[in-house]
C-alpha cells in the first residue's frame, strides 16, 4: 500500500472519534468533564499513528479495518492513562503547557480516571476477542509499571528503564499493525526517549552513544 500522510490523519481522526466516544460515554459529569479537558490536549497520537502506519505495510484491507482501529484506541487508550498516572507520581503540575488534571482537579481524580482508562481499554480488548493481543496488553502494563518502579528507586539501569516507560508501548504498537517490526517500534521508542531526556537537560556520554547507535539501527531497517 503506497501511504499518503493524508490517509493517516484522517485514519487518526477516526481513532480520535473513537477514543472520545468510548472515554465519554461513562456515567458522571466529573467523568466527562476530565475527558473532555484532556481529548482537547491530546498530542500527535505517536503510538497510533505508528500501528497506522506498520498496518499499512499489510495492505489496504488490513489498514482500514475495524480491528486496526480499535487497537489504535487501545494503544492510545494506555499511552493517556500512563501520562495520568505519571503526572501524580511525579508531582507535574502541567501537560502540554496546560494544568495537569491533578493540578484542575486533584490526584485522586487523575489516578481514578486514569484507571478508567485501563477499565475501558480491557472492555475493547474484550470486543476484539483475541487472547493473544490481550496478554500482550498486559505485558506492556506490567513492564511499565516494573520500569516506574525502577526509577523510584533510583536505579541506574538507564536503557530498562527507558524500555518499559516508552520503548514498550512503541512496540506494542508497531507489532499489532504488523507482527514482524516489533523492533522497529522498539528503536524508534528508544530514540524518541534519549532525545526528549537530552531535550530535558538530562544529556550525558552514555545517552549520546545510545543515540548513534538507535539511528544506526533505525536506518539499517526499510518498512
Amino acid at each position: 500500500m503506497n501511504l499518503e500522510t493524508s490517509q493517516i490523519e484522517e485514519r487518526l481522526q477516526e481513532v480520535r472519534a473513537e477514543y472520545l466516544r468510548r472515554m465519554t460515554d461513562g456515567n458522571g459529569d466529573l467523568l466527562r468533564q476530565v475527558e473532555e479537558y484532556s481529548a482537547g490536549r491530546i498530542g500527535k497520537m505517536l503510538r497510533p499513528r505508528m500501528l497506522l502506519a506498520t498496518a499499512a505495510t499489510l495492505g489496504n484491507d488490513h489498514f482500514h479495518s475495524r480491528r486496526t482501529l480499535l487497537l489504535a484506541t487501545a494503544v492510545e487508550m494506555l499511552h493517556n492513562a500512563s501520562l495520568l498516572h505519571d503526572d501524580v507520581i511525579d508531582r507535574d503540575l502541567t501537560r502540554r503547557g496546560q494544568p495537569s488534571v491533578n493540578a484542575r482537579w486533584n490526584s485522586a481524580v487523575a489516578v481514578l480516571v486514569g484507571d478508567y482508562h485501563l477499565v475501558s481499554i480491557m472492555q475493547l480488548l474484550s470486543e476484539i476477542g483475541d487472547n493473544e493481543i490481550t496478554q500482550k496488553f498486559n505485558d506492556t502494563v506490567k513492564s511499565m509499571v516494573e520500569a516506574e518502579l525502577l526509577q523510584q528507586e533510583k536505579s541506574d539501569d538507564y536503557l530498562r528503564i527507558i524500555d518499559g516507560k516508552t520503548a514498550n508501548l512503541f512496540a506494542l504498537a508497531a507489532e499489532l499493525g504488523n507482527p514482524a517490526l516489533r523492533n522497529y517500534g522498539l528503536h524508534y521508542g528508544r530514540l524518541f526517549q534519549l532525545r526528549d531526556d537530552i531535550a530535558d537537560g538530562e544529556a550525558n556520554e552514555h545517552t549520546r552513544e545510545l543515540i548513534g547507535k538507535e539511528e544506526a539501527i533505525l536506518q539499517e531497517i526499510n518498512i
